[in-house]
């Protein structure tokens, strides 16, 4: 429709053209004969008029351009950005579960003699999900024993939510230090458990045994006469540094002793009075030698083996 429309458009331009190329022939001959003819209307608006005409009527006429139509953009399901929840910590439960309350009885660093007898007593709580029966059992996990015992059961029913106070005697070292035993609950099964996160943290007795300082120890020794046979004889102790002497009867024939001495440096030696000799515990110089003696000890080796009419000097 639009080729047909510019050739219209070509066609009227010619015939416009050669109306124009005439126009002046006739202007020339119009004084000639405008005496003998009738007054025409303006040619050049007549022309002009059928231009307008027809180029409204093409216009009228023209079909009309159809709109293209608009290009669709497809629609997206993308959705909105959420708050997405951070994940939540998984709850964990253990059918046996211990938490700790407090120690009833002998608190931490408590104090003891050697050998001294105690009863331990934790309050407990029944964290897990399972009910203790008295088939459970309080058991020594590891650490310092303190006696023979090793597991005790409980005293009755603990259902989940409930404490129970459970009790252990035990006895102190003999020995002065510091001591800790390591207790754990044991079900029917044999499995052990205890508190914490993974409910296998043992409770336990923390305590300190002290130095005990006894007032007397032994001395043992031998007494090495040069006979055939010992003769009877008394046997002193001096203390270094004062004049306490502390003798014993040693009758005839016992050729070791063992005696019970307070605490303290002593010098050792004999005398036989039927021969006018003293015997000595001595260095190799012959002087009488120190010793110590310790509570709760025994001070071994001490030999009166070096005899003489005179008696034994004392060390510097």
């Amino acid at each position: 429709m639009k080729s047909s429309t510019q050739i219209t458009l070509i066609v009227l331009a010619s015939v416009i053209l050669a109306l124009v190329a005439c126009l002046p022939i006739t202007m020339l001959a119009m004084p000639l004969m405008q005496s003998n003819q009738v007054p025409t209307p303006d040619t050049f608006a007549t022309i002009q008029a059928m231009v307008t005409q027809t180029m409204a009527a093409q216009t009228q006429t023209a079909p009309t351009q159809t709109p293209l139509p608009p290009t669709a953009i497809p629609a997206t399901n993308t959705p909105l950005p959420t708050n997405t929840p951070l994940p939540t910590a998984t709850t964990v439960s253990y059918c046996d579960w211990v938490s700790f309350v407090k120690d009833v009885t002998i608190p931490d660093g408590t104090t003891f003699a050697p050998g001294e007898t105690f009863t331990k007593t934790w309050r407990l709580k029944n964290r897990g999900t399972c009910t203790w029966t008295p088939d459970y059992m309080l058991a020594f996990s590891n650490g310092a024993q303190m006696g023979g015992t090793t597991a005790m059961r409980l005293p009755g029913y603990v259902s989940p939510g409930q404490t129970v106070d459970v009790s252990v005697t035990l006895t102190a070292p003999d020995t002065s230090g510091k001591y800790v035993g390591y207790w754990l609950l044991r079900n029917p099964s044999g499995a052990l458990f205890g508190y914490g996160d993974k409910a296998n943290q043992a409770f336990y007795v923390d305590i300190k045994v002290k130095e005990i300082t006894l007032p007397h120890g032994t001395v043992t020794g031998d007494i090495c006469y040069p006979s055939e046979f010992n003769p009877p004889m008394t046997l002193y102790f001096e203390q270094v540094g004062t004049t306490q002497i502390i003798q014993f009867s040693i009758p005839e024939n016992h050729m070791t002793f063992s005696v019970l001495l307070p605490n303290g440096t002593y010098y050792a030696y004999a005398w036989a009075p039927g021969y006018n000799l003293e015997g000595a515990y001595v260095n190799s110089d012959g002087t009488l030698r120190p010793f110590v003696v310790q509570g709760g000890q025994t001070t071994s080796g001490i030999r009166i083996c070096d005899w003489g009419p005179d008696h034994h000097s004392r060390a510097q």
